[in-house]
């Protein structure tokens, strides 16, 4: 069962990155607004964060490089030169009297060492850092994702503020027309002064609106080219589309399809998972200090000494060492066995050695209680870990459903609103008819035409309450949705 759950845990991080990796294969500037896929490509190419983040991987793969240099001896080539004086008693004097003599001493080789076994530590650590540089890749894309979404955000506000702002000078336009011609009305006392009042009242509020919408949309304006990087709209040097496609487009998932999307493909969630997984083998890491470690060290060259008033003469060396090393619930035991051999030259030391066994065992009491602390943290980390991972799933699934939801009121608010403003335009092409025939006061034409105006503006915050959403489930689920 335990190889079971590992295999599936495998298969769906495999699915999990394949999917990703499609995902960002997909042209995003193969969109037919050629204005918002060279926004994305200016933003992406400016995003100092973006920037960050790719230096982090790389910092995170340089780090499991150097875990990975663990599995291989570590070779230090040596050559030591020394030239000093020692004292020597004379010979056949018995008076304690001591001569100086120059000597030159001379050695070089190849020294190397190497871990033999180390329980799971080396492996552990090289898997934990590939977890980080993993981890490093999913903040990669996360940024980078989240930045086309800010991208793609600002321009549908600019894109329905412009349709809006528009739509409403028209209006103002034809509001302010009409106002004269309503005051031509008073003067020829064809109307009452309410009229009249009622007639300005409509006026300015259309102004308003059309003002608003004026200073909303300059506002989008800064917004857009901030979230991209450059200092004016002209820098990004594309033809701007005047408003999003009227048909607001269905997207072909269902919300139970997303909510799965979210287990497998939402970065935040995969991430808290290897943050899991990290932890669990912090926990591994960690029991392998009780586990005995074994080490060889070596060296291997020539070394010799002699007088300066004799040729120096180089002679075979080496020497071998195994230890061990053991960690023992707060204790420590360390043992070494050493052997080391020097070819017989001239020797200017006479208690130096040419062949050497040597043992060496030490048993430390209570020196590394650090294990008991690392133990208990590593165990809280991977509760801290399991938590976090439940609570974000919880979390994003919540998030997606709920602009699942404002796509859905978005859609059928914006279907609505679209068909209100047909009718609308009917019914003023109508009234129009109608007031030049007198049959109709240009007040209440007026009036319509701010009915009209504020269903565009309607329409076009519902409209930009569609795309935002559908962005906004697109960054979660890391999946093109239409």
């Amino acid at each position: 069962m335990l190889k079971e759950r590992e295999i599936l845990r495998g298969y769906t991080f495999v699915l999990t990155i394949i999917i990703i990796c499609l995902f960002l294969c997909v042209e995003v500037y193969s969109s037919s607004d050629a204005f918002l896929a060279r926004c994305i490509k200016i933003g992406e190419s400016r995003d100092p964060k973006l920037a960050i983040t790719h230096e982090q991987i790389q910092l995170a793969e340089s780090r499991a490089t150097r875990a990975a240099r663990s599995f291989f001896p570590q070779v230090t080539l040596q050559h030591t030169r020394s030239k000093g004086t020692t004292a020597m008693a004379e010979r056949n004097s018995g008076s304690g009297v001591f001569e100086d003599y120059e000597y030159n001493s001379e050695s070089y080789g190849i020294k190397a060492s190497q871990s033999i076994y180390e329980g799971y530590r080396a492996k552990g650590t090289y898997k934990y850092e590939s977890m980080m540089v993993t981890v490093a890749r999913f903040n990669y894309i996360k940024t980078r994702e989240e930045l086309f979404a800010k991208i793609k955000l600002a321009y549908y506000e600019y894109i329905t503020l412009k349709q809006e702002y528009n739509a409403l000078a028209d209006a103002n336009e034809i509001v302010s027309q009409l106002f004269k011609k309503v005051q031509k009305e008073y003067k020829a006392r064809a109307i009452s002064q309410l009229d009249l009042l009622e007639a300005e009242h409509f006026k300015d509020k259309i102004y308003d609106m059309y003002e608003a919408a004026r200073i909303n949309m300059n506002f989008a304006i800064k917004k857009l080219i901030s979230v991209i990087g450059v200092s004016d709209v002209v820098e990004i040097n594309e033809k701007e589309v005047d408003f999003l496609p009227d048909d607001v487009p269905e997207i072909s998932f269902s919300l139970d399809d997303l909510l799965k999307f979210v287990l497998t493909n939402n970065l935040d969630v995969q991430s808290a998972k290897i943050q899991s997984e990290m932890a669990d083998m912090k926990i591994k890491i960690n029991r392998s200090k009780i586990i005995p470690k074994f080490y060889v060290d070596g060296f291997y060259g020539k070394s010799g000494e002699a007088f300066t008033t004799q040729p120096l003469q180089l002679s075979m060396s080496w020497n071998v060492m195994g230890k061990l090393s053991w960690g023992l619930w707060g204790n420590s035991l360390e043992a070494s066995y050493s052997k080391e051999r020097t070819e017989p030259t001239s020797i200017i030391d006479a208690s130096k050695r040419v062949d050497t066994v040597t043992q060496d065992i030490k048993f430390a009491l209570l020196d590394d209680l650090g294990y008991f602390v690392d133990s208990k943290e590593s165990k809280v980390g991977f509760n801290q870990a399991n938590s976090d991972y439940v609570e974000t799933l919880k979390s994003k699934r919540l998030d997606t459903e709920k602009s699942y939801n404002d796509y859905l009121n978005s859609l059928n608010n914006a279907r609505t609103l679209k068909k209100e403003i047909a009718y609308r335009k009917r019914k003023i092409a109508l009234l129009k008819k109608q007031n030049s025939l007198y049959e109709v006061s240009t007040v209440n034409l007026m009036e319509e035409t701010l009915k009209y105006a504020e269903s565009i503006s309607a329409y076009a915050r519902a409209t930009y309450q569609n795309y935002s959403s559908v962005t906004e489930i697109e960054r979660l689920i890391l999946m093109p949705l239409r």
